[in-house]
């Protein structure tokens, strides 16, 4: 059943409960109003005219009201009637003396009396007053109270099924919206009402909600695409080494050439390629998900030990650290993290810039970030090839990278671990001038002078 239905039905039976609370307390007090009138008759009828005994006379002027009926018993147990109408109250119950009661008929009548009695002398006088005209009344006061309280429910019936009506409007507005959201359209909002009401509220919320479960459908699309791009570029990446694997195994099965050497040379080199790849996607992967150590980083202290093992690995060639700060250049980032970004820019600048190329490392604060540039005089890159340097798997050259074992994948492990720690990184390149990689991370404000003189290492 609608929920505008039961609350219309609620509505109606508190009121009709109320009516009919109303209906008998009414009828309660009007009881008791017209029986104490009787009552007081009744009273003043035996202190009065019931003790004259002109009416047992025939003159019709002295007769008393034609709805009482007087009884005269004397002790020898005969007794007088006056205005008899056939049926007489039930005395039985009646205590002489005692205040008025109310007695059924003496027989099968339907009549009811109001009796009060009293003695004097040897004669017991009884006075009583049939309450037809009364019932009659109190009957009359319920129907009307009955057609009353039937009218009153009837409009508040249709006036709780118009204004409920109208105040739900709002909630088949929400309904319509959800479903045309559930039909696909994600970017319809349910309408902006009040916030002090409880609708507005609930609108708000509902928005709030919508806005969440858009931004993580779309996100989880692009997690798709990047997947269903990731897997297939993983696939054809591998595809290459593994052919190459295949046919020099083929080769050597065929007898096409004994030199065992050459082929397992041929092999080797392929499964270092497949295994340095394989590492790059798991090192993605692991940049991606991985929940970073966070503390204070020295970048300064940081970038000399990077420069350290850079020197370490290419033999003879320069890497300078500049420290351009007036103070130490601390950011709240995971040590190991930021020393793969790094590491990898160098890297990149001495293998891909030429084997002339020395890598600068210059470390700035603009703002409200420590600012890193890896700068290298080497060849360069067109705007195109910078376009796309942050992708998967691309290759400026894909010969010239497989030759000298490149995955495609550092520079994208580079800016997903930027990004995580809550930074960006962008490129400027020009072909024949070099290249420069800036990372900017936000600074955690520390104040350690360390002199106005930068720091050249």
């Amino acid at each position: 059943m609608p929920l505008r239905t039961w609350l219309v039905i609620i509505i109606v039976l508190v009121s009709g409960i109320g009516l009919a609370a109303s209906s008998v307390a009414v009828s309660s007090i009007m009881r008791e109003v017209m029986y104490s009138r009787v009552d007081e008759d009744l009273v003043n009828s035996l202190g009065g005219w019931a003790r004259n005994d002109r009416i047992f006379n025939t003159d019709r002027a002295s007769r008393p009201p034609t709805d009482y009926v007087v009884i005269k018993i004397f002790a020898d147990g005969s007794s007088v009637v006056f205005n008899d109408p056939g049926t007489l109250p039930r005395l039985d119950t009646v205590v002489v003396g005692g205040p008025p009661v109310t007695v059924p008929s003496d027989g099968d009548a339907p009549m009811m009396w109001r009796v009060i009695s009293h003695r004097e002398g040897e004669v017991t006088t009884v006075v009583a007053k049939t309450l037809d005209r009364e019932r009659t009344l109190l009957v009359g006061l319920a129907l009307i109270q009955v057609v009353i309280s039937v009218l009153v429910l009837a409009v508040l019936a249709l006036l709780g099924y118009y204004f409920i009506r109208r105040a739900m409007a709002p909630l088949r507005e929400v309904e319509r919206t959800a479903g045309e959201i559930a039909g696909g359209d994600l970017d319809r909002r349910v309408p902006q009402w009040p916030r002090e009401t409880e609708v507005g509220q609930l609108a708000h919320a509902l928005n709030s909600m919508l806005g969440q479960l858009q931004e993580s459908v779309e996100t989880a699309r692009d997690k798709e695409e990047q997947m269903r791009r990731f897997v297939g570029d993983a696939s054809h990446e591998l595809r290459t080494p593994l052919t190459s694997v295949r046919g020099y195994t083929e080769l050597y099965r065929s007898g096409a050439t004994d030199n065992v050497d050459m082929v397992l040379t041929k092999i080797d080199d392929e499964s270092r390629r497949m295994s340095l790849l394989v590492e790059d996607l798991l090192a993605l992967t692991r940049a991606e998900g991985a929940r970073l150590d966070k503390k204070p980083v020295d970048l300064l202290e940081l970038s000399l030990s990077v420069a350290s093992s850079a020197r370490a690995a290419f033999p003879g060639r320069a890497v300078e650290v500049v420290n351009g700060t007036s103070c130490v250049p601390v950011v709240d980032g995971d040590p190991a993290r930021l020393h793969q970004v790094l590491l990898n820019l160098i890297s990149n600048g001495l293998t891909h810039g030429g084997p002339d190329a020395k890598v600068t490392v210059t470390l700035t604060r603009e703002g409200d970030d420590v600012v890193t540039r890896v700068a290298d005089d080497g060849r360069g890159m067109s705007p195109e090839v910078t376009s796309h340097i942050f992708e998967r798997f691309y290759r400026e050259d894909s010969s010239r990278s497989r030759a000298s074992g490149g995955s495609g994948l550092g520079l994208a492990i580079v800016r997903t671990l930027v990004e995580s720690h809550g930074g960006s990184i962008t490129v400027d390149s020009a072909v024949g001038e070099g290249t420069t990689f800036t990372v900017r991370l936000p600074d955690q404000g520390t104040d350690h002078v360390t002199g106005s003189t930068p720091a050249r290492r």
